[in-house]
């Protein structure tokens, strides 16, 4: 059982915080290195909502940022020292993995050059804040049965958790199913003096 008003309180506070939440324009990241519990805390300043349930472990640690440079997600640090580069892909890391697993992430970053990992951000952040306002929107218009004390089904809270689930999972698919059209770079770009095929 869900108390309304309560629920409604929480989604009013989540409305607010996303009208007013702005990831870093890359100007506007440290232009200095830093060292590694520097990088997590900071990622975890902008990232830190989508840890929602006390008992998960922070969204990134030092084992994770490790990970990550073993798989290559991340270019290795410098000194032990990490710069805005990293900050970005790792921002990006942090996102995507809500819903994809790291086999998928591999497709999505950009390759270690700070012009194009530059450009990606910024289309990253322009889709963040797009995509958040219309998750906004849509949870509102699948809430106002929370909102309208007239409606007393005992279901209203429950519905809207089961619709959220499942129009995670579409969205995991669609990401999913997208991200398996990806062609081979060869495929995509013949070796010169290679005709391509349609097959």
């Amino acid at each position: 059982m869900y108390e309304k008003h309560q629920v409604a309180e929480k989604l009013n506070r989540w409305e607010h915080f996303l009208d007013s939440f702005r990831l870093p324009e890359w100007d506007e990241l440290p232009q200095i290195d830093l060292y590694l519990d520097q990088i997590i805390a900071l990622v975890n300043q902008y990232l830190g909502f989508f840890v929602y349930d006390p008992t998960e472990e922070k969204l990134l640690t030092p084992s994770m940022v490790n990970n990550y440079v073993k798989l290559r997600l991340i270019p290795p640090p410098v000194r032990k020292k990490y710069g805005r580069k990293h900050i970005v892909l790792l921002l990006m890391i942090c996102t995507f993995k809500q819903s994809l697993s790291m086999a998928a992430m591999s497709f999505m970053l950009p390759p270690d050059d700070e012009t194009l990992i530059r450009e990606e951000y910024t289309r990253f952040t322009a889709s963040f804040q797009r995509i958040s306002n219309y998750v906004v929107q849509q949870a509102k218009a699948s809430a106002e049965p929370i909102f309208d004390d007239s409606v007393h089904t005992g279901t209203e809270v429950s519905d809207l958790v089961v619709g959220s689930a499942i129009a995670a999972s579409f969205a995991r698919l669609l990401a999913g199913k997208l991200i398996a059209l990806h062609l081979p770079q060869e495929i995509n770009h013949p070796v010169e003096g290679h005709e391509g095929t349609d097959e």
